[in-house]
């Protein structure tokens, strides 16, 4: 499973599995969502203005994976299936979640079928099918394509459509029992316009000029080219043929690029914005403090904080210095200073909310830097007379990156301090989040950044392998296919990911899981700070407005949004 890479992120009670294990017999196709609440009836019209702290990079489904991307595309595609505000899953265009139970899957977890709505279209009126999907996942699979993600997508080794053209079978190349996590939310879960791209060429269409803004859509919402602007600002406007009656409630979304987190604050306070999701949490009590707006921190949190260590730098490929810094950094100190108290213990990549997932029992490293310096010191790192350590030529002395958020700055504070301690020099770089994500991150160049900071997400189960396995680790040829930034292989660990993917037995997967945090927490490929709890802002006279922890997170039912009187 894929995990979103936040500018993002902190993400349930139930992951996707527990969702089909328990909740499943009870689901059928949901139709329109219930919309009433206690501010009074849902109202048509408006215009809701949001700000986002980082570009989005494409907006075709696969074609990016910020989080940014992400929930746009859920205001302009409709998915097989969407989460909701506290990590459910629910069908989309699709009329049931598959299971074993009602034959959508095999015994064997190999074969798959999703059955459509019938009489779905694109926005320009033409039908959208089974063929559509079926173009789709053989689109996303083929390399020329550049999809993000390929877990899931790459194990489809052929397809069958239905005569109907109602439903699609998927034949899998091993058993994938979270198979269905893999479409969940708009990106990557929503299909390409076959009568759209059909005619282009696999490797033109993440360049095309529908990259940016795609002209034609599925979900509640379609682009206004005319008052977008690609990386900058991105207007959408109601979709006629969106599949749920009476969606959407506003009549226009405008989703401003703004990058400086310090302009988010001065738009909030000039009433200028909707809302806001992923706040600056150490401007808190800046937002709080501005009359007509409320401030919401996430229900569920699903994500981790960490530091990725670059093992192309040749001096963080020694184990020992890896965990020499994770036994330096002051966690209690990070979550109390840096994240004002929005943010929870955490060790591993697997917060509470994930379960199978989650291991309480994990072997965290303890707060030590007497011992990490007595580690560095039998490891053979010696300071010099400028207190950095080195080796054989190679210094300590790391180039420690991340986004600009203001809260990060004081994670880079206190991690540098930290790491300074134990003879670790660090040079502190912020850049802003599209450039962070869309190029620094996938490169992975020794001196652009040695240690990486960002949240991942996940989205709709536990799954981890898209972020570590070997297959994960981008290439100079393909920067796309996987978030390995650590640019760590294991084979040991390639291998409980095929066991936890192979099965829906919660116990088989979580022992997988522990084995997993055994080698993390031994090998430090990154180094969990915390588990953060992400907050939003939003005028008191907008309604509906219920973040997810994963997935499309701010967006996950953008169609239900409305304000009081139709205006926001």
């Amino acid at each position: 499973m894929f995990k979103r890479l936040k500018a993002r992120s902190l993400k349930v009670t139930f992951s996707l599995l527990s969702v089909l294990i328990l909740l499943l017999s009870a689901c059928g196709p949901q139709g329109t969502p219930t919309t009433t609440t206690s501010n009074g009836q849902p109202v048509k019209g408006g215009t809701w203005i949001d700000d986002i702290i980082a570009a989005p990079g494409s907006l075709l489904p696969q074609g990016s994976d910020t989080t940014y991307s992400v929930l746009i595309d859920q205001a302009l595609y409709a998915p097989l299936f969407y989460g909701d505000s506290n990590g459910q899953v629910h069908p989309g265009i699709t009329t049931e979640i598959p299971t074993v139970a009602n034959g959508g899957a095999t015994k064997d977890l190999k074969t798959w079928t999703f059955k459509l709505r019938p009489n779905l279209k694109w926005s320009d009126g033409q039908p959208l099918n089974a063929d559509d999907l079926a173009f789709s996942f053989k689109t996303y699979n083929d390399p020329k394509f550049g999809a993000k993600f390929t877990t899931g997508f790459a194990d489809i080794v052929s397809t069958n459509v239905s005569s109907d053209k109602l439903s699609i079978t998927m034949h899998l190349d091993k058993p994938i029992g979270n198979f269905v996590s893999n479409f969940v939310d708009a990106n990557p879960g929503a299909p390409l316009p076959k009568h759209i791209f059909a005619s282009m060429s696999p490797d033109a269409i993440l360049k095309s000029s529908d990259s940016q803004l795609p002209h034609v859509t599925n979900g509640p919402f379609m682009i206004k080219a005319d008052e977008s602007t690609a990386q900058q600002q991105y207007t959408v406007v109601r979709n006629p043929y969106y599949y749920q009656p009476g969606l959407p409630y506003l009549d226009k979304i405008v989703f401003r690029i703004v990058n400086n987190p310090d302009t988010i604050l001065k738009d909030v306070q000039a009433h200028e914005i909707t809302s806001n999701w992923f706040l600056d949490v150490s401007k808190v009590d800046a937002y709080k403090a501005v009359s007509g707006y409320t401030v919401l921190p996430d229900k569920v949190p699903a994500g981790y904080e960490a530091l990725w260590m670059n093992q192309n730098n040749p001096a963080l490929k020694d184990v020992n210095v890896r965990k020499a810094i994770a036994m330096a950094i002051d966690h209690d100190k990070l979550i109390a200073v840096a994240r004002n108290g929005y943010a929870t213990k955490l060790c591993t990549d697997h917060p509470a909310s994930l379960v199978p997932g989650y291991q309480a029992d994990a072997p965290c490293p303890k707060f030590d830097p007497a011992g990490a310096n007595a580690l560095l010191d039998q490891a053979g790192w010696v300071k010099g007379s400028d207190g950095v350590r080195a080796k054989n030529g190679l210094r300590l002395d790391f180039k420690y990156t991340t986004t600009t958020l203001g809260w990060r700055k004081t994670d880079q504070s206190i991690v540098q301090q930290n790491l300074a301690n134990i003879g670790i020099k660090t040079t502190l770089v912020n850049t802003p989040g599209s450039t962070f994500f869309g190029q620094v991150l996938p490169q992975g160049k020794p001196g652009t950044y040695d240690i990486a900071e960002y949240e991942q997400t996940y989205s709709y189960d536990a799954d981890d392998s898209s972020s570590l396995d070997c297959a994960a680790i981008p290439s100079a040829a393909n920067s796309f296919g996987g978030q390995n930034y650590a640019f760590w292989c294991n084979k040991q660990a390639d291998a409980l990911f095929n066991q936890e993917l192979s099965t829906t037995d919660p116990a088989v997967r979580q022992d997988a899981f522990n084995k997993l945090h055994q080698i993390y927490l031994t090998e430090f490929p990154f180094i969990t700070e915390y588990g953060p709890v992400d907050v939003s802002v939003v005028k008191n006279t907008a309604h509906n407005y219920a973040p997810g922890p994963m997935g499309a997170q701010e967006t996950v039912n953008v169609w239900d949004w409305w304000c009081t009187g139709g205006q926001c």
